[in-house]
């Protein structure tokens, strides 16, 4: 490929590819801490953060399948992909697509819940009993809700038609020496020729919007009446429980600013973008990359702040490490065995 912005696509390979290998790593440690390491019980909680991971795993995994890509063309993008893993169609390939947005809106939607529960542990208790039991399925199927409805949404409203594929064909012939009539991709053109506004594609960026309108709401009002009345709160509790709270707020603080930058706001700017209608071509797919990385960022703030996780990672390393001594040690008595008997068995060799 001798297209001008081909690097950008192999540039946004590797890093998918780190962020699949680091979320793989660094989500299978906390799932395995989680479930097996922390003696502190955390309630329904403990399955908010596995189920976290494991669609975060998930989320990694696709990326890496498919390698979806952007690029944004004055007031347009198209969201497409190039690879056909298990030569599959390229209608299913679209839909795979849309699914990897679905996963998108889950993970944001899921993260939001976690917010909804510490703000509830804390302030109103009672009501954690939806997220006991069968309940639990409620906060399952918010996520599943607001996915269902942002990867429909994309792959109905940003549907290529006449108009969208001349607007992008030559660009991206130009730039990604790619036809668009050859592979699987969503387009969205916020204007037409005469600059009027293109309300049937544009649905899908209002329908995004709403989403993530909606998911951090929940996460900057839970954020922050837990930050101006935990103090408070906080005194009535037990000091253990003071310090779990404490450390479980500022992880909740990292998880907003950490999604702030590699969740929402590469994906605001790529579905905005357009409505500024300025004369740019931009590889805005490399903005993806941020996406793949946060599963494990969010891994390793959760295990990095509360201590629990701290100490069950340093008592099965100490575990591992007293079981290496004990291998070596056995080692070296054998050894050591062997190599005396070897004299004696040589001394009875020459008296006979």
């Amino acid at each position: 490929m001798s297209a001008t912005f081909a690097r950008y696509v192999k540039y946004a390979e590797s890093v998918a590819q780190f962020g699949f290998f680091s979320t793989i790593i660094f989500c299978f440690i906390f799932i395995t801490l989680t479930i097996f390491g922390v003696k502190r019980n955390f309630g329904s909680y403990k399955n908010l953060l596995v189920l976290f991971s494991v669609v975060g795993i998930v989320f990694a995994t696709i990326e890496l399948i498919l390698y979806p890509n952007v690029y944004s063309h004055n007031a347009g993008y198209i969201f497409y992909s190039t690879k056909r893993p298990f030569n599959i169609s390229k209608e299913t390939m679209t839909w795979c697509l849309a699914f990897y947005t679905a996963i998108y809106a889950s993970t944001i939607s899921m993260l939001s819940v976690q917010f909804v529960y510490r703000y509830w542990a804390i302030f109103d208790e009672t009501k954690l009993r939806f997220f006991k039991g069968w309940k639990f399925s409620i906060c399952f199927l918010h996520s599943v809700y607001f996915g269902i409805q942002w990867g429909f949404g994309v792959y109905y409203f940003d549907h290529i038609d006449d108009y969208s594929k001349n607007y992008l064909k030559q660009e991206l012939l130009y730039r990604y020496n790619i036809d668009i009539s050859e592979i699987p991709a969503m387009t969205l053109v916020a204007y037409d020729e005469n600059g009027d506004i293109r309300w049937f594609n544009i649905s899908c960026t209002l329908n995004m919007t709403f989403i993530i309108s909606i998911q951090y709401s929940i996460i900057i009002y839970c954020a922050v009446f837990m930050y101006r009345k935990m103090e408070s709160k906080l005194r009535i509790l037990s000091f253990s429980l003071q310090n779990l709270h404490k450390q479980f707020f500022k992880t909740l603080i990292l998880q907003i600013l950490t999604p702030t930058i590699t969740l929402f706001s590469p994906v605001l700017f790529i579905m905005l973008l357009p409505f500024l209608d300025i004369q740019t071509d931009l590889p805005t797919g490399i903005f993806l990359c941020a996406l793949t990385i946060y599963p494990a960022m969010d891994a390793i703030i959760v295990m990095y702040i509360v201590k629990d996780y701290r100490k069950a990672m340093k008592n099965i390393l100490k575990k591992y490490i007293d079981q290496l001594h004990k291998w070596l040690a056995t080692s070296n008595d054998n050894t050591t065995s062997r190599t005396k008997s070897a004299p004696a068995k040589t001394s009875a060799v020459l008296n006979n």
